[in-house]
């Protein structure tokens, strides 16, 4: 009898504990999602992703998923209270396995080949005739090494990676 009891005692304990796991992954969740939606509202640096709320949620839950809660508050990206700090793309210095995790997330969760391309397209800077040949550069196998660095906060190490392909779009090979 004691033994069932402390088998049932057990499991209530552990479908407790997972649960209150649960709730503040949902809320951690939720904040991303929010911080990455406000952000593109305000100008920030996800307005020119241009994700819909449903793109934002899937990689609040991603992220959530494959980085989890205590890493995304140690890289400043969640408080302790599970409120948004810092945008995923703005935490940088993520380890190499978790910024690998956070770009899948991100093809996972949205078009990022065509978000990137629509940004070129709406920059004014770069000349109508550039853009196609700039367009095939930002491919999946360009787009992840980049992210990946990126989110590791190093940003001009991600900047050379795209440099390459853009400027022989710049010097004329536009093919």
């Amino acid at each position: 009898m004691t033994k069932t009891l402390s088998v049932a005692v057990l499991t209530v304990l552990a479908v407790s504990l997972s649960g209150c796991g649960s709730n503040d992954d949902a809320k951690a969740s939720k904040a991303i999602s929010g911080s990455i939606m406000k952000e593109q509202k305000s100008g920030g640096a996800s307005r020119i992703m241009s994700m819909r709320q449903k793109d934002a949620d899937c990689i609040g839950d991603g992220l959530v998923d494959k980085i989890g809660t205590d890493k995304l508050q140690k890289y400043g990206v969640l408080s302790k209270d599970l409120t948004a700090k810092k945008s995923i793309t703005g935490a940088g210095r993520l380890s190499a396995g978790d910024a690998k995790a956070a770009t899948g997330v991100f093809f996972d969760c949205t078009d990022m080949e065509g978000m990137m391309r629509r940004a070129v397209g709406g920059n004014a800077n770069i000349p109508t005739s550039m853009r196609p040949c700039i367009n095939k550069a930002l491919t999946e196998a360009n787009l992840r090494p980049f992210l990946e660095l990126t989110f590791q906060g190093k940003t001009t190490d991600a900047r050379k990676l795209l440099t390459g392909p853009m400027s022989k779009c710049a010097a004329g090979n536009r093919g």
